[in-house]
């Protein structure tokens, strides 16, 4: 939950790459690549740019409530919900 944090708060004030996060958190780059392709996953964070491999992510206003219940303290509650592969 740490690291998903320090990412969270390391684009709380505008739109970053992941490079640019690596950067600001001291994480590992493959770390940062993965929480990004999991807060994307769970609607945090949203890309607003992507030429090739190099995306551009901002929080979302979801991504902003859960930063500010972290900060709190709170009490980090994920759900999940079955969806159908129907073609």
């Amino acid at each position: 939950m740490y690291e998903l944090k320090l990412v969270l708060e390391a684009i709380s004030d505008g739109a970053l790459n992941p490079g640019e996060v690596v950067v600001k958190t001291g994480l590992p780059r493959y770390e940062v690549l993965a929480i990004f392709h999991v807060l994307e996953g769970i609607g945090l964070v949203e890309t607003i740019y992507s030429k090739g491999s190099h995306k551009v992510y901002r929080l979302t206003d979801k991504g902003k409530e859960v930063l500010e219940g972290l900060e709190k303290g709170e009490i980090l509650e994920v759900r999940t919900k079955a969806q159908s592969l129907e073609a």
